[in-house]
């Protein structure tokens, strides 16, 4: 029989190899570059040297650094030219780049929450990632997206299922925003437990070692996933990846958890006898291209041959720190570290990691081991540890952490994967020790069924829901652009918002004020065109600390939008919400919650004492406690003026200036909500200051009465003298004048008598007019 030939492919050449990897240099697109490209040096396959030339060094430098156009410039078209040499066969290749130009700076009002939901999600694959939208701009409360029309069911946005790829499972969905803000990357654990019939021993020992990256720009096109395979055959496994931007270097610290074998024989691998798990680390500039991986955190902290480790690292940057939160296994519990440089941000903890890798380090690597840049938050020896108040244990891992979008306060929510799902805790500072974070509770509302069956965080606070069955994943704050597109592409349900308004209407902002019993606003957007108002409202309410309140009225009828209903107000401090449902999501199947809205009734007028002693006054004004509330809004104000002069602060005494007339001074009082008291009081003139010094003399034996008028006032006065003798009338004395005038009486004596003056002037604009007198002794000029 004759034998065939056998074709053997020819070896490809050093010009060809060095062409082919000229041409497959870059490996990210760059037809919208938005980020630093990796350039590298040397081939992938053979080894080729490569350089660099850039068109546009300015734009993209031949390190791979690119800097943006300015937001509204044209994109910038920029040619790279490769140069590829091995074995002194040169090729060279160009690559045209299109670099996207900035996006405008951005403001953050809601937040997005990716999650996966557990193995068994009731009956089919829960290792899927979905999405859920914050309601409003509240971190306790969240939307599950794309439901099933009709139905109560939510489906991931995206899967690993159909068609088949990876281990068709995807967990600890990490999704970021790149460094300039306009692209987001989502990385997930290839990983599916449900009816795989696995134990964690094999998963960890024979386990994917892929990452799974996904890319989108708007949160709704995703793209195809990339299975990157970052370790070798040591690795048993690669858990939770998630990546933290460095500004220095340009690039994305990349970290997950592996444990490492000393052999590569992953087939016959013991699957009953694990390593532990370190937290590996690498570098990447476009979650295309990675370095090869480190070890970051390296303790064994078994106590045996438990394969405890540490896992679950995710950090974020506040106040010109980093700090990194990691569960560590033995004890189940969660760390807080923190440095105070980005030059620490790949300090090794742990003893350095070298071949052949170490499966167990008996006896346990204590938390103190190898100081470096990275220094615990509390307790060094890991005591100060998030805890679930009066639970001695309990498994806690995937934490998530993020800043709240208004207030100066951080959130840390930890999946209590024995426990039915996320916890959460809230501090003012990340440099809190963990042991001192305010507790909030496990929400447990997103189920089936009415509130009556739902916690909250305690039996006095509003209801607040987590997306269902979340399974350790993140949070990103978004714009409000960015939530509406999620909610519009994706099905969800109708957002209800409710607010608080005036009697007439006004908008009332939130946790102020108000001085009489508010009305609740309601209004609502369908993202989804059905057309259908709620199915019904019912009023959830708390006051003054004390229980929540739940209406049994449930209102089915008359729902239409910017309704208003009656709120049961007291005095002191409120909040109200409403619960709802979403016809087109399966009747009564979803419970949903409006977000809660504060406000403080304070119906009790302050109270104003005023009084004036001469020219002093006296002023007391206080802001009563109301009936059965802990708290008053308090003074906002308190004026004065006298008549209808310029107002100015209260004071407990005045001197006020001194006048010929009487004054009115009004004193007016208001407390934060708007509530007003009004008191007067008069102050007493001093009159007009005209002096009358009278005296008589003999003039030819006859008796002259001398009348010396003397102006004391501040202002001219009109004078007017009657006598026994006559009337002398005098015009505009002027202040501090005086004037004289003799009566003359052609007698030789007269009797004791009384001068009467008629005093008036121009005082403020007004004419003011005084009556005085004055006695004269009689008189006698006979010899």
């Amino acid at each position: 029989m004759a034998q065939l030939p056998v074709q053997v492919a020819a070896e490809p050449t050093d010009a060809e190899r060095a062409q082919t990897e000229c041409t497959s240099a870059i490996q990210a697109d760059v037809t919208d570059v938005r980020g630093n490209l990796t350039l590298p040096t040397v081939g992938r396959e053979w080894g080729s040297t490569l350089s660099w030339a850039s068109s546009a060094p300015d734009v993209i430098a031949t390190s791979g650094v690119v800097t943006r156009p300015a937001n509204g410039a044209a994109a910038a078209n920029v040619t790279l030219t490769a140069t590829a040499t091995l074995n002194g066969a040169v090729a060279t290749c160009e690559y045209d780049v299109t670099v996207t130009p900035m996006p405008e700076e951005q403001i953050y009002e809601r937040y997005l929450f990716a999650s996966f939901h557990g193995g068994d999600d009731g009956g089919r694959n829960g290792e899927q990632i979905w999405l859920s939208a914050s309601k409003g701009n509240d971190p306790f409360n969240w939307y599950e997206t794309n439901y099933d029309e009709g139905t109560s069911v939510s489906d991931p946005i995206l899967q690993n299922v159909t068609p088949p790829r990876g281990t068709t499972g995807l967990r600890d969905p990490s999704l970021i925003r790149s460094a300039d803000g306009d692209r987001f990357y989502l990385l997930a654990t290839d990983l599916k437990t449900y009816q795989d019939g696995q134990s964690w021993s094999y998963r960890q020992s024979r386990g994917s070692r892929n990452l799974v990256v996904y890319e989108s720009d708007d949160l709704v096109n995703w793209s195809e996933p990339r299975f990157v395979e970052v370790e070798d055959e040591h690795a048993g496994n690669v858990w939770a990846p998630e990546a933290f931007y460095d500004p220095n270097l340009g690039q994305y610290i990349v970290f997950w958890s592996s444990n490492l074998y000393p052999d590569t024989d992953v087939a016959n691998r013991n699957t009953s006898q694990i390593s532990y798990n370190r937290v590996r680390i690498a570098m990447t500039r476009d979650f295309v291209t990675f370095t090869e991986p480190t070890s970051w955190i390296n303790l064994d902290r078994s106590t045996g041959r438990q394969g405890w480790g540490m896992i679950d690292s995710t950090m974020i940057e506040a106040d010109g720190k980093i700090y990194r939160l990691t569960k560590d296994e033995n004890g189940f519990r969660v760390l807080l570290q923190s440095i105070d440089s980005w030059e620490d941000l790949y300090d090794t903890w742990g003893p350095e990691d070298t071949q052949p890798y170490v499966v167990n380090r008996n006896p346990i690597t204590p938390l103190t081991e190898n100081p470096n840049g990275w220094t615990m938050v509390g307790n060094p020896n890991g005591s100060s540890k998030w805890q679930i108040p009066g639970l001695n244990g309990g498994n806690l891992e995937g934490p998530l952490v993020f800043k709240d979008n208004v207030e100066d306060m951080y959130y840390v929510f930890i999946d209590y994967a024995s426990g039915g799902g996320y916890v959460a805790w809230r501090s003012d500072s990340m440099e809190k020790p963990p042991n001192e974070w305010e507790y909030l509770g496990q929400s447990w509302c997103n189920t089936t069924g009415l509130s009556s069956n739902c916690t909250a965080q305690s039996t006095t606070s509003p209801y607040w829901s987590l997306p269902v069955s979340p399974r350790h994943g993140s949070v990103l704050p978004v714009t409000l652009e960015e939530w509406e597109t999620v909610m519009s592409h994706y099905n969800s349900p109708v957002h209800v918002e409710a607010s608080i308004v005036t009697q007439d209407g006004d908008a009332v902002d939130e946790d102020t004020w108000v001085n009489e019993v508010p009305e609740l606003k309601v209004d609502w957007t369908d993202f989804n065109g059905t057309g259908l108002a709620p199915a019904w409202l019912r009023l959830v309410e708390g006051h003054n600390g004390g229980p929540r309140t739940v209406s049994p009225d449930v209102i089915r009828s008359g729902i239409t939008q910017g309704m208003t209903l009656p709120v049961n107000a007291v005095e002191g401090t409120n909040w109200a919400q409403l619960e709802y449902r979403d016809a087109s999501l399966g009747g009564d199947a979803v419970m949903l919650w409006t977000t809660d809205v504060a406000y403080k009734l304070d119906t009790t007028a302050p109270t104003v004492d005023a009084s004036v002693d001469g020219s002093v006054l006296t002023v007391s004004a206080t802001d009563p406690l109301p009936a059965g509330a802990a708290e008053n809004s308090g003074l906002a104000s308190c004026e004065y003026r006298v008549e209808d002069g310029a107002w100015a602060d209260c004071a407990p005494t005045v001197t006020l200036p001194a006048s010929a007339t009487d004054r009115t001074v009004t004193v007016v009082a208001t407390d934060r909500a708007g509530n007003e008291t009004t008191v007067t009081t008069v102050v007493e003139g001093t009159g007009l200051d005209v002096t009358a010094d009278v005296a008589m003399r003999c003039v030819v034996g006859k008796a002259v009465l001398t009348v010396r008028l003397g102006n004391e006032s501040e202002v001219p006065v009109d004078v007017e003298l009657s006598s026994a003798f006559g009337t002398r009338s005098f015009t505009a004395i002027g202040a501090g004048r005086d004037a004289t005038h003799a009566f003359t009486t052609r007698a030789v004596s007269y009797p004791a008598g009384e001068l009467e003056l008629t005093v008036s002037a121009m005082v403020d604009g007004e004419r003011v007019t005084q009556t005085l007198t004055e006695d004269y002794p009689a008189a006698n000029c006979r010899r």
